[in-house]
């Protein structure tokens, strides 16, 4: 059995609708499922200006003795952690638009804040309280503290640490 085919007008709406139908279903698909390229970079703070901060809450730790065994050392401290905003805007926009964007910016790693505590806890506690005293054990402090926050968030995502709060005993 053979089947006709259409000729003229009726043929163009048979096949054609069908398929032109199918060729932008296609295009719309392949353009919502592409992968998007890397979020545009966003700059470094220029001198002056800073992301948003990210205040941790104050520790107590465990300081590492070698010299005398059973004798304990603790460190108060307390860090804040500036972190790269998802726009360079946000650098230019006033008071309560900035607080208002800070506060949405620090709410997207609320979830990683124990992370970043233990990794804060980790750091400090192998360290001895000699050389966190010391302007370059507190720089090195700083740098080690630096690094595993930013293994936590990512690297491009923490632009520096600030000590808040550092106490020994």
């Amino acid at each position: 059995m053979k089947l006709p085919i259409p000729h003229g007008r009726r043929a163009i709406l048979i096949l054609g609708v069908p398929l032109g139908l199918a060729a932008a279903g296609g295009f719309l698909f392949m353009s919502m499922s592409a992968k998007s390229g890397p979020p545009p970079a966003v700059p470094d703070p220029s001198p002056g200006q800073h992301g948003p901060m990210l205040a941790l809450d104050s520790r107590v730790i465990n300081l590492t003795t070698s010299t005398t065994p059973g004798l304990y050392k603790y460190a108060k401290i307390a860090v804040t952690i500036e972190l790269r905003p998802t726009s360079a805007g946000f650098y230019a926009m006033s008071s309560d638009a900035r607080a208002k964007e800070e506060k949405a910016e620090t709410d997207k790693v609320s979830d990683d804040v124990p992370l970043l505590l233990d990794a804060l806890g980790t750091v400090v506690s192998g360290h001895d309280s000699t050389s966190i005293n010391s302007p370059d054990g507190h720089a090195q402090l700083k740098s080690e503290l630096l690094a595993a926050m930013r293994k936590v968030l990512g690297d491009s995502e923490v632009l520096n640490v600030y000590f808040t709060d550092l106490v020994m005993q």
